[in-house]
């Protein structure tokens, strides 16, 4: 990515051709590798584009989690060539710590903080994330949070006015911003291959709540995940980037088994819905539904996009799109090379670019807020009955 962020727009983005027919009669499209960073993705480090003062700095990690996720990110920094990383590790992770026989370990943040962190990736419960996300903003560290960036609301102004004071800047995890497929979708969109966007559908299903004795895992806990389920707020983000900001929704719930067993020999009385349908309203007079289940009998995450001038269907798990409209019905999927693929994410990469060359980044701590009230609403309206409006500044 270049390092003078301006005069940046999306006609540097290749175009999308024809690469081979692979017998199936379906071609095979290259997608769409951004070369820049868009004009609209702008802002969140553009404070330090003018300045080489982090560029080639030496830059102490520090990793708060060592779950799954929270490894995979310290495979991702050693394979990058980073080296000077410490783990928040407090021992209750149920992962064998073989990886971390060279890697300095601490169970005390204040410890870590102390040795000099100036980067820090935030992948422990999501319960715990504003406790540690507060002291290292206010120590000027620069956050990588995976999502959500709270299990609540309360707390977020705390953590806003920190990073305010001390210039910490925060990118939030989320994986389907920089799904190939999600790029290209968004690059059709803006050339106009469905013409102006209508209405969209998100089906999100799986059969994980479908047995009643199934028990508690930390994504079913609100004490542990907060309100979201399942793909939602990914879905909600990736949404906010294409058609602009929520503005209203009215949604229902469904608890179908109230209380479920934790694990521990007891009971937790289950608060994050079995299933969820929302429909919300966006900029534009767009309009979106969504169908999340962790009831069914299908494991799916797809979207329609229906237009004035044609529709898309993209399949999340195969990586399958199909345009019709102004394109055809042209099916696109990815070439090998270009597969999403969840073990190598560049989020760490662009992490370190956005600290270290000021190369501009979202989703940033407001993209993560943002799809939080979208949540918070679609509990709102399914707990009175009516429509919420989303009086948040999406400025």
């Amino acid at each position: 990515m270049p390092k003078n962020c301006a005069g940046i727009s999306f006609s540097t983005w290749r175009i999308l051709k024809p690469i081979r027919n692979n017998g199936t009669g379906l071609s095979k499209m290259r997608l769409p590798i951004p070369m820049a960073v868009p004009e609209d993705v702008r802002g969140s480090f553009s404070f330090l584009c003018s300045s080489d003062k982090n560029r080639g700095v030496p830059m102490k990690f520090l990793i708060a989690g060592y779950g799954s996720i929270g490894r995979r990110h310290l495979r991702n920094l050693l394979a990058l060539g980073e080296k000077d990383i410490i783990v928040l590790h407090t021992g209750k992770s149920t992962l064998p710590p073989e990886e971390l026989a060279d890697i300095p370990v601490t169970s005390s943040l204040q410890d870590a903080l102390d040795r000099g962190v100036r980067a820090v990736i935030i992948a422990n419960p999501t319960a715990l994330h504003l406790q540690t996300a507060i002291p290292c903003a206010e120590a000027g560290c620069h956050i990588l949070m995976e999502k959500p960036v709270s299990h609540t609301l309360d707390g977020i102004d705390t953590l806003r006015r920190a990073m305010q004071t001390s210039g910490s800047k925060m990118l939030v995890g989320f994986q389907f911003r920089f799904h190939p497929g999600m790029q290209t979708i968004r690059t059709l969109l803006q050339e106009g291959a469905i013409g102006n966007p209508r209405h969209v559908c998100v089906h999100s299903t799986q059969s994980t709540w479908r047995d009643p004795s199934a028990p508690v895992t930390w994504r079913k806990d609100h004490r542990l995940s907060g309100l979201n389920m399942q793909t939602l707020g990914m879905w909600i983000e990736v949404l906010h980037r294409w058609l602009g900001m929520t503005r209203w929704v009215s949604a229902e719930t469904r608890i179908f088994t109230p209380r479920r067993p934790d694990g521990q020999g007891g009971e937790l009385e289950i608060r994050i819905p079995d299933q969820i349908t929302a429909l919300a309203g966006f900029d534009h007079e767009v309009t979106a539904g969504y169908f999340i289940s962790g009831v069914c009998d299908r494991t799916e995450e797809t979207l329609m996009l229906f237009g004035d001038r044609g529709v898309m269907r993209y399949d999340a798990l195969a990586d399958r799109l199909t345009v019709s409209g102004t394109r055809r019905d042209q099916v696109i999927t990815p070439l090998p090379e270009e597969a999403y693929n969840v073990q190598n994410w560049r989020v760490e990469a662009d992490f370190i670019a956005a600290v270290r060359e000021g190369t501009p980044y979202h989703p940033d701590f407001e993209d993560g807020i943002r799809y939080m009230a979208v949540i918070q609403a679609m509990y709102d309206s399914a707990a009175s009955g009516r429509r919420e409006e989303i009086r948040c500044d999406w400025s």
